[in-house]
């Protein structure tokens, strides 16, 4: 410690920069806070702390005052950092943006938050440009923020050397940038696409959109709430939320992840990433009772999708009664005790313990609490640190998948499913899931391929063999859904009819026998 700064002096300077931008520096992190600090107060020349504070409160210190934030954060960036989230950009999130602009305004509006020197902010322009013919003819921007002056003036220029370009492909820096001397110039196309300006996250409104002022399609917010306490992150996400459109996307760092930080939005996992979409006012809410089995809301969802061919391309209403009946049978008999998860009593199958640690399965018991007390997003939150811990936990990735058919993310769920099967080929959970999901869309032959898959894993999979009769009656071949039903009522015979088969819904043997009962007597 520098006889000028003292370890008192550093914790008031500490809470005057969190005041100013949000920062926060733990003291794990002072020795380079330190180092910092004690060269600018030395090259500002002042007598002593006090006098150096109230020249950084003044109009005459804000440039020293900018010039010590741009040492005391890190602009580390390049072009298409974080590929997983611009894979999901430019497969999911944009198409979907962009098919309901197009019939619309044509307009899309994206902050990047902390921009740093502009790299996050034109490769969104790069991924636009590429993805909308006649762009020209549509009203973008992109609207880029940071506290940093001196990053902004550099991301203002647009010129990078070939560090910026770490991973990218070759033809695309050819296509969007020319070559001047050792730099390379971003083209006036994807430039003009971009608009900077500075904004203090903490202390200033968020950026208005020219036309129309806002609010937003999409705001990045990368490795920034890094610097950030778990107060001012929850204040932060709020003031998102209100910047986004009904719909839009909240896209973070890998390591800002946090249900509780974000509980004003809906989780969207994919295996790669993890994005936050705020609510719609018309949609469900987020803490919805799980269905065992999709219901007929569900299906509005994918009616315009392919189906199957063994029914002509149409779900018929009868199917659509079928599963409706289905759901609200289940989900009116299903047994409402909790049942304590235990180590000894994990739901799915047990978890071996020569491959899993015991950090692992704490995890997974913390995860289950929260999924059987309806608090799914806390659960998807413990399942994700699950599987960022160890990237083969097949249960925590199938629960993730579950959570996600059960809320109707079917392209979450089948994405998570395909992790699970590639992880153990033979869990037969997902494809029980992907059974259901391709059920609920109407694609009975692929959700027969499915489910066939899971009962061979498991001849004696009660519910996989309930699933396949319910295909089959679905199809209007009556006699081998009755051949489904009659094997499904031997397993039945020889257990007891309170037997939990199914411990996610606590789904009990005798719902399973009153329904086949209740189908036989035409009820």
């Amino acid at each position: 410690m520098s006889k000028g700064l003292t370890k008192k002096n550093l914790l008031i300077f500490r809470d005057f920069i969190q005041i100013r931008t949000g920062l926060f520096f733990p003291e794990s992190r002072f020795d380079a806070f330190e180092n910092v600090l004690e060269a600018h107060f030395k090259n500002a020349a002042h007598e002593n702390f006090a006098t150096y504070i109230s020249f950084l409160e003044s109009e005459a210190g804000e440039g020293n005052f900018k010039k010590l934030i741009s040492c005391l954060t890190t602009n580390e960036t390049y072009f298409f950092r974080g590929k997983t989230h611009f894979d999901l950009l430019e497969k999911k999130i944009l198409p979907k943006i962009i098919g309901r602009e197009a019939c619309a305004r044509k307009c899309i509006s994206i902050w990047s938050a902390g921009c740093s020197t502009g790299e996050e902010p034109y490769s969104i322009a790069i991924l636009l440009k590429q993805l909308i013919p006649q762009i020209e003819t549509w009203q973008i921007e992109i609207v880029a923020t940071d506290i940093d002056e001196a990053a902004l003036n550099q991301a203002k220029l647009g010129a990078y050397s070939e560090w910026s370009f770490r991973g990218v492909d070759s033809d695309m820096v050819m296509t969007a940038f020319r070559k001047k001397d050792d730099l390379y110039h971003i083209n006036p196309a994807y430039k003009s696409l971009v608009r900077f300006q500075r904004n203090n996250l903490i202390s200033d409104v968020p950026p208005a959109v020219t036309f129309g002022g806002g609010p937003f399609d999409i705001i990045f917010c990368r490795n920034v709430m890094i610097y950030f306490d778990q107060e001012t992150i929850k204040a932060l996400a709020s003031k998102f939320h209100d910047a986004l459109k009904e719909g839009g996307y909240l896209i973070v760092g890998d390591a800002e992840h946090s249900a509780q930080n974000y509980v004003l939005f809906k989780s969207r996992t994919f295996p790669a990433a993890v994005i936050y979409q705020k609510k719609c006012i018309n949609g469900s809410g987020f803490d919805v009772d799980m269905p065992l089995y999709p219901s007929t809301s569900f299906l509005k969802k994918t009616q315009g999708e392919a189906h199957s061919l063994k029914i002509k391309n149409v779900v018929h209403k009868t199917t659509a009664q079928e599963h409706e009946r289905l759901f609200q049978f289940i989900h009116n008999n299903k047994k409402k005790k909790k049942l304590r998860v235990s180590e000894k009593n994990i739901p799915i199958r047990q978890i071996k313990k020569d491959t899993v640690s015991l950090e692992e399965t704490r995890l997974f018991n913390e995860a289950m609490h929260y999924y059987f007390e309806k608090r799914y997003e806390m659960a998807i939150d413990w399942f994700l640190r699950i599987v960022h811990m160890n990237q083969d936990h097949s249960c925590a990735a199938w629960m993730l998948s579950h959570i996600a058919s059960n809320r109707g993310d079917f392209e979450e769920a089948i994405a998570w499913s395909e992790r699970c099967i590639k992880i153990d080929a033979l869990f037969k959970e997902p494809y029980y899931t992907l059974a259901t999901i391709y059920m609920a869309k109407g694609m009975l032959d692929v959700a027969m391929f499915q489910i066939k898959k899971a009962i061979y894993i498991d001849p004696r999979f009660i519910l996989g063999h309930f699933v396949m009769g319910s295909l089959y009656r679905s199809m209007n071949v009556s006699s081998e859904a009755e051949k489904c039903f009659k094997r499904m009522e031997g397993f039945i015979s020889k257990k007891a009819s309170d037997e939990v088969i199914f411990e996610t819904e606590f789904l009990a043997l005798g719902i399973l026998q009153k329904w086949i009962q209740d189908k036989a007597e035409g009820v």
